[in-house]
């Protein structure tokens, strides 16, 4: 007799690819319940996200998120944290058998040659080794040794032999304190049991020797882009000076040349990589910061700005002084023998030759298939593109060709961060929708806290955390622990050599039961970073999170007290930290029950997307659509550049939907009122037959976009003027005959002041009009009048089929723009050729305006829920690059044409993302407040109404007449602004109480003063 039991999908997933892709993929996952395991082939998590200090379009620090409500989002501790992931490392997949719901996946295990739960990150061995190696992490820049650590941050952060340069010399084994290196050390393999798989192993810098001609590899001062980035960043080893390999002096000027190991088909990168424009912006926008006198020239053929606020960001760095953007292809690069100089040979775009003297050129590098995936492939048994990239389809956009093997990020195709965070958060709700279950029950045994009586002697533990060598090498750490073990009520000082981790946060909590401590001090790191952590590692040694004091050694002394004068200020940080503990009292965490339903905003493509992915997830989902039919802007869509038919693919999705009990549809309905918050919104909904008010814990925003009306180049005056969507309907009606010339005129109401972004679609909407012209008139004339083509990722192979098929693509320039004139039956469009300067005239049959999209009227909504509009009218998400779908108030996403312009794949991506967000959230059942919420004394309250002013979160309330404020608790997200704004201290702060602010003053002889 079968066993129903075993039938059942394993809900356990293989994140194979542990850079930004995999580790959301494996965290959202892993909070809805599922057991994660997170495999990289390098010897530490992290991927490529650890080369970058500051990412476009903010300029900001690519992983840290300094928000109050999260105190840091560092996905590699979070990953070593999460009790759901099992992290493997330094491991590649072998082979897999099996089917969706039930793989066995076999692993190889490298030898690292040391143990990694031995290793405490001593370096004595660093120090002894006599062997240098390029360090490939600084992009051989730098040079360091057989024996290394992984990036700073990389888990796990054991060190590691390159046996490739090891000559087994012994040294470090012999002078290793702890034995933890093993030179004998060999390969294992081991078995994981899962049921989906989701490949996320990233990409490989194109390798820019194979383009002999720019002279990398031989030229000391020629450099590709990612070494160029580690000698603009600060945490490289350079320290962000600017300097030249050959003799460490300043250049003056510094030549980028653009689509290295992109676009190029000769040497079988045919496709865009699509970063490296806005790459090297920011790269040119760092550098002039660092070095304002830089002169700077950038050789390019197509900008392609195409991303969320891109076209501002290349704005503003192309108008800075000594910035030359050149549109020119440069054929050859030469050295000049004696000052290691550079000459570049290069084609201008009137086919004129020139040449260019600069003392560094950097080589904007594409990306290539990580350099096992057709092994990769292969042991999965997935079909990879031409170039080595894994299959999907359109309208399952993470999905490879073998059902339960789910693709994302670059691995799919070259994209941007953001990108690969949405696909990442797709991808991990495919796997959860694909196994059919939800899993939300929390697999961690509940520990009791301890009581803690308030009149109870203090037992404070101390714990000083090296934070990897970062404080123990400027603090003397055994003078800071003989001085805190004489501090009052201090029962245990103890140094550990990363509290952060796994290892360290189980040293705390056998300490807490070994010496009866009631209260905890961690001096190491700031209070923002890991504090979700911590305070799990409080309950998991039974002390409430209150009775947690955190001291900021790192950033307060430390990292601004390098030279060792710091360590009477750390003595006095632990001082007030031990004594703001002591007058510590646990709190109680309010909590509220977490409704499992959630509200969809849009019935188009990405809200029914996002409906039918959380019903499949196990959630009741209420689906609201103003018109009074679902599709959105795809039913005027007849096909797609990739030939995909996507009326049979809306068809079938609406069929699904509406199929799906769990599914209730609202059609001809508006969002009237909202009111509650994250967990527990109560939504108006008006009807053709009254009014609803629907429950829900979370909502996505899902509103769509609509074409822009374009009141130019004769438009609606003329019946030869139509748009590009019109032109796409008179192709596909058998009685409209194809004309002989079609002029198309690029960025029609897209790129100018009014709208200044890019519309994204409309290149590929071009060309795949004109290739349907040419495919059904081979002898027709197709002109395209375009100020930039900007066919990125794979779409460029289309492009470079329609030049190739006789599509002529002419370029325009603002404020020259085409002119269009009527003269009898004669449609006349007109240019001024930029480079000659001479008028271009075309007699057209037919003008198609590729007009851009805008977005639907969001102010309305947007006011109702309280969300940030973009100048644009999108919505506003969260933070660009790592929280695309969020937005700063909790519970609410968003995805689709909601968010910017953008393709149906990504549309769809975007909204399983959104969904998988959602579910994540869901997946709590209850909601808990910070430990830091504010609390108002209702005796000093004047109800004066200050501090719902100043909160940005809306947890403040006042009601009318009522005679004091009332804190929502878990709305509250510990930011203090209604402390800092409240003008007779009715509202404190938990954990900054005054009697605890006076008592760390009074330690140290401030009070008073």
């Amino acid at each position: 007799m079968t066993n129903n039991k075993e039938m059942q999908p394993n809900q356990s997933i293989l994140v194979v690819g542990a850079g930004i892709g995999g580790m959301q993929s494996a965290l959202l996952l892993a909070e809805a319940g599922h057991k994660v395991y997170l495999l990289d082939s390098a010897p530490g998590i992290g991927g490529s996200m650890h080369l970058l200090d500051l990412t476009f379009p903010t300029n900001s620090c690519g992983l840290c998120l300094m928000l109050p409500g999260r105190a840091a989002y560092c996905p590699t501790i979070e990953c070593d944290l999460h009790r759901n992931i099992e992290i493997l490392s330094y491991a590649e997949v072998m082979g897999v058998e099996g089917e969706l719901g039930n793989f066995t996946v076999t692993v190889r295990n490298k030898p690292r040659y040391v143990h990694v739960e031995a290793c405490n990150n001593c370096g004595l061995c660093v120090d002894v080794c006599p062997v240098e190696r390029p360090d490939r992490y600084e992009g051989d820049l730098h040079s360091g040794k057989a024996i290394y650590r992984p990036p700073t941050r990389a888990i796990p952060p054991a060190y590691v032999i390159d046996m490739d340069y090891c000559t087994r010399c012994g040294k470090c084994v012999e002078v290793c304190p702890v034995e933890a290196i093993e030179l004998e050390m060999e390969e294992s393999e081991s078995q994981v049991n899962v049921g989906a798989i989701i490949l996320s192993p990233g990409f490989e810098p194109f390798d820019a020797r194979l383009k002999g001609e720019y002279g990398f590899g031989h030229y000391d001062n020629v450099l590709t882009s990612l070494q160029f980035e580690r000698m603009v960043s600060y945490s490289g080893s350079t320290g962000a000076d600017i300097a030249r390999p050959s003799d460490g002096q300043t250049p003056k000027r510094v030549a980028f040349i653009q689509c290295v190991g992109s676009r190029d088909d000769a040497i079988g990168c045919g496709y865009c990589s699509s970063v490296c424009c806005m790459h090297t912006a920011k790269q040119v926008a760092v550098a002039k910061r660092l070095r304002p006198d830089l002169d700077v020239t950038v050789f390019f053929m197509d900008i392609r700005a195409h991303g969320k606020d891109f076209d501002e960001y290349f704005d503003r760095v192309e108008s800075l002084d000594g910035v030359h953007y050149r549109r020119s292809i440069v054929s050859s690069v030469h050295q000049y023998q004696q000052t290691r100089n550079l000459k570049l040979n290069c084609v201008a775009e009137d086919g004129s030759l020139r040449d260019e003297d600069f003392d560094m050129v950097v080589l904007a590098v594409g990306f290539a298939p990580p350099v096992d995936a057709q092994q990769l492939g292969q042991s999965l048994g997935i079909e990879l593109n031409q170039y080595g990239f894994g299959v999907t389809d359109t309208f399952t956009p993470t999905e490879s060709t073998r059902p339960g093997i789910l693709v994302s990020g670059a691995f799919r195709e070259p994209k941007d961060i953001p990108e690969t965070v949405v696909e990442a958060s797709a991808a991990a709700a495919s796997a959860a929708r694909l196994l059919g279950s939800s899993l939300d029950e929390e697999k961690v045994e509940r520990i009791d806290e301890k009581e803690v009586d308030e009149l109870a002697w203090p037992r404070v533990g101390v714990f000083l955390c090296d934070c990897r060598g970062e404080i123990g090498g400027v603090i003397d750490l055994e003078a800071l622990t003989a001085h805190t073990r004489g501090l009052r009520d201090v029962a245990l000082v103890q140094s550990l050599d990363n509290a952060c981790l796994a290892g360290g946060a189980e040293q705390i909590i056998q300490a807490v039961e070994e010496h009866e401590l009631n209260r905890v001090v961690i001096a190491g790191c700031a209070a923002r970073l890991y504090q979700t952590e911590f305070e799990k590692m409080m309950r998991r040694a039974g002390l409430n999170p209150g009775l947690l004091e955190r001291i900021n050694l790192r950033g307060e002394v430390a990292w601004v007290h390098s030279n060792g004068n710091g360590a009477g200020k750390a003595k006095e940080l632990v001082e007030m930290g031990v004594a703001s503990v002591r007058l510590s009292q646990p709190q109680q965490q309010a909590t509220k029950e977490m409704s499992q339903r959630a509200l969809v905003i849009g019935g188009g493509l990405a809200g029914l997307t996002a409906a039918s992915s959380l019903a499949e997830m196990g959630h009741e989902v209420d689906l609201v659509e103003q018109s009074a039919e679902l599709g959105g802007q795809l039913r005027n869509t007849r096909y797609t550049l990739e030939e995909d038919d996507p009326g049979a693919a809306l068809s079938a999705l609406i069929e699904q939907v509406e199929g799906k009990e769990r599914v209730h549809i609202y059609k001809e309905a508006q969002v009237e009122a909202v009111s509650g918050g994250v967990g527990q919104y109560q939504t108006t909904v008006a009807l053709p037959d009254g009014k609803e008010t629907l429950e829900h814990g979370a909502i996505i925003v899902a509103t769509g976009g609509r074409e822009v009306a374009p009141t130019e180049y004769l438009y609606g005056q003329d019946e030869r003027v139509v748009t590009q969507r019109e032109l796409e309907h008179r192709i596909t009606n058998p009685e409209s005959p194809i004309p002989n010339t079609v002029v198309m005129i690029q960025c029609v109401g897209s790129r100018e002041p009014e709208r200044p972004y890019c519309s994204r679609v409309c290149c590929s909407k071009s060309v795949a009009n004109a290739l349907k012209i040419k495919k059904q008139n081979p002898q027709a004339n197709v002109f395209v009048l375009y100020r930039e083509m900007r066919t990125y990722g794979f779409r460029e192979d289309y492009y470079r089929e329609a030049r190739s098929q006789g599509v002529t693509f002419l370029r325009y320039e603002l404020p020259d723009k085409p002119q269009v004139s009527m003269d009898g039956d004669s449609l006349t469009i007109s240019l001024k050729e930029p480079i000659t300067g001479e008028e271009v005239v075309i007699s057209a049959d037919l003008l198609a305006l590729s007009v851009g999209i805008e977005p639907n009227d969001n102010r309305p909504l947007a006011d109702l829920l309280d969300l940030p509009l973009d100048k644009n009218g999108f919505f506003q998400e969260e933070y660009p690059k790592m929280r695309p779908l969020d937005f700063t108030k909790r519970g609410i996403f968003m995805c689709g044409l909601a968010h910017s312009p953008r393709f149906a794949d990504e549309s769809i991506a975007q909204a399983q993302g959104a969904a998988m967000r959602a579910a994540s959230l869901l997946a709590q059942k209850k909601l808990e407040a910070p430990t830091t919420v504010a609390q108002v004394n209702t005796r000093l309250c004047s109800a004066c109404g200050l501090c719902v002013e100043v909160c940005p979160y809306g947890a403040r309330v006042l009601e009318s007449g009522a005679p004091y404020a009332e804190v929502i608790d878990v709305l509250c997200q510990g930011c203090g602004a209604c402390a800092a704004a409240c003008p007779n201290k009715a509202t404190q702060q938990v954990g900054s109480f005054a009697p605890q602010v006076y008592q760390m003053l009074d330690a140290v002889g401030l009070e008073g003063q």
